[in-house]
């Protein structure tokens, strides 16, 4: 694949000086059978709500000695987005539903039915909107408690190059929630005004997307995360084209300025796919989180995105949660559930 003029614009793997000493440290694992495909915490608590491929939702506390926990019937199959509001928790899913719980009861509150796979759901900073992504490549701003829509995001090619159905993989509000970025699997992030569901700006990532001659497509940006100061977004997934197998696939996150297209980091290492990325609150350091492929971990990266700075492995993880301190993260995965700490980089 040839350069594209971002790419040449590109910094460097290799840091400036020596970065911060940082640890990421297993505090405990919980076997929970099954793939555990979304995670979300209650700030402040070890009590997480966990959903997976037999479509129910489990809520865990993560404190108890041996933990117990408490599961329903949510989603006739996968459980692919949560996220939780002052009131609710709500779920998304592969049977194209969005799903309103409340959050003591755990009686279901609304249903809102999607025209395909609901994929990751996100939950703006002061709680008062969720976004949806779907597969008929539409992203939706909802109210948080009561469900009215607020704006369709449209924008986003229905098929990738060569006529490939595409897929619509996360989205992520900036810090003072007034954008939204997308991301699909073409490599292609908009950006979007939550106020009045404009798009204001649109990055394409040449790297993360690549087909073949035989009907198949490779990569997909399966992650976003806007930096503290909202001028950039971290961009996760793999090395689309370097290989066509999963087990040998190459990590990839980059960092780009949303608004000139810039691409301004670019880190690449270990056989697996950046299912999950997020700032450090202070963009300290970036957080990666690795999934299909053979070498999963989670890696911390410096505030530049310019070299490793501290990783940890613990098998396939689909889905994690980081606090608003940065200094505890969730993740769920093939049977297990996780907690992990993270500290220095000061």
């Amino acid at each position: 694949m040839a350069d594209s003029p971002a790419t040449k614009d590109a910094p460097a793997a290799s840091p400036a000086a020596k970065p911060p000493a940082v640890e990421i440290k297993n505090v405990k694992t919980f076997d929970l059978k099954g793939d555990n495909y979304s995670i979300v915490a209650v700030p402040g608590a070890d009590l997480v709500f966990v959903g997976g491929d037999t479509g129910k939702i489990q809520a865990i506390d993560m404190s108890a000695e041996k933990p117990t926990p408490t599961a329903w019937d949510a989603h006739v199959s996968f459980v692919t987005g949560l996220v939780l509001t002052p009131k609710h928790l709500v779920s998304s899913g592969s049977d194209h539903q969005v799903i309103w719980w409340d959050r003591e009861t755990r009686e279901r509150v609304r249903a809102i039915p999607h025209p395909k796979w609901v994929r990751h759901l996100s939950l703006s900073p002061d709680g008062k909107m969720i976004a949806s992504v779907c597969d008929d490549m539409v992203g939706r701003l909802w109210d948080a408690e009561s469900g009215r829509p607020l704006h369709e995001l449209k924008g986003h090619a229905l098929r990738t190059p060569y006529d490939f159905v595409s897929k619509l993989y996360a989205s992520a509000f900036s810090p003072d929630g007034k954008l939204l970025a997308t991301v699909d699997q073409a490599g292609h992030a908009l950006i979007w005004e939550t106020a009045t569901g404009r798009r204001i700006a649109a990055v394409h990532a040449p790297f993360f997307y690549t087909h073949d001659t035989n009907g198949h497509t490779y990569g997909g940006i399966r992650s976003v995360d806007f930096s503290p100061d909202g001028q950039r977004i971290a961009l996760g997934g793999n090395l689309a084209g370097d290989t066509s197998t999963i087990v040998d696939s190459k990590a990839l996150l980059q960092v780009y300025e949303w608004r000139s297209g810039k691409l301004t980091s670019d880190f690449r290492g270990g056989n697996f796919f950046y299912e999950r990325v997020r700032f450090h609150h202070e963009g300290k350091w970036l957080l990666g989180m690795g999934g299909a492929g053979g070498d999963q971990k989670l890696t911390l990266i410096d505030r530049e995105g310019k070299s490793l700075v501290s990783e940890a492995k613990l098998g396939l993880m689909f889905d994690l949660w980081l606090s608003k301190n940065s200094d505890v993260c969730f993740t769920a995965g093939r049977s297990s559930v996780s907690k992990w700490s993270i500290s220095g980089g000061s």
